[in-house]
């Protein structure tokens, strides 16, 4: 019990230091590639000739395929929630691709339809069918949040590190409200980087607050726990 509450050796902290320092910096260059792709892509022109690593083809393609159905997920007082999800299937040359539009261009598009498309790298970016456009994140911006929320939890190591070193304030409950701040951080990044919508931001803002929450209020319960 005593060895779980108290804090770990200075030797040893100082090692889970270097290391979780180590593993921050290559985080952030990790990170730093993909942005380096992020912003390759922004500034792509459009392909006037032939399809190459450094524009953004156009080409066409035919809708073969649609999709429709729920996303569901259910809370920890058993209530289920769903989200219907639409989605068409394109090839162009020889490729295909799924990706998800919304509701009116489901309805509009049929099989056979003939689409527009932007590439980058060989990903879809906009899709134009029936008169509607749909963009997309490229390969790179994906990378890059998913990297960013990679790097959140090695960051939370290195304060755990500097601030307590006890084994019970690293694997804690409320730390779990720590993790779950690793998406809405890489999208807040993200969005201060390269722009985002204004519901974007509220969304994003609103997830930041309640994982925020969770951890400061699941740390105060913690504490007080502990002291009776």
């Amino acid at each position: 019990m005593g060895a779980w509450h108290g804090r770990l050796p200075a030797w040893l902290r100082i090692l889970v230091l270097a290391a979780a320092v180590t593993g921050l910096i290559g985080c952030a260059r990790w990170a730093g590639e993909a942005y380096d792709g992020a912003v390759a892509y922004r500034r792509a022109p459009l392909c006037t000739g032939a399809p190459g690593p450094d524009c953004v083809a156009r080409v066409t393609g035919t809708v073969i395929d649609t999709e429709t159905g729920e996303s569901c997920t259910t809370d920890s007082d058993g209530v289920r929630s769903c989200t219907p999800y639409y989605r068409l299937r394109v090839r162009y040359g020889d490729r295909t691709a799924w990706r998800d539009v919304g509701h009116g261009t489901y309805e509009d598009t049929h099989r056979g339809d003939p689409a527009r498309l932007r590439t980058w790298h060989g990903a879809v970016v906009r899709l134009e069918v029936r008169g509607h456009t749909e963009t997309y994140l490229s390969p790179a911006d994906q990378s890059l949040a998913l990297r960013l929320a990679a790097t959140w939890p090695v960051f939370g190591v290195v304060l755990w590190a500097v601030v307590s070193g006890r084994l019970s304030g690293l694997i804690a409950f409320p730390n779990l409200g720590w993790l779950g701040l690793s998406l809405p951080v890489a999208g807040l990044v993200h969005g201060a980087l390269f722009g985002a919508s204004i519901l974007e931001w509220v969304m994003t803002g609103m997830l930041a607050a309640f994982f925020t929450a969770w951890t400061a209020i699941g740390w105060r319960i913690e504490c007080r726990w502990r002291r009776w």
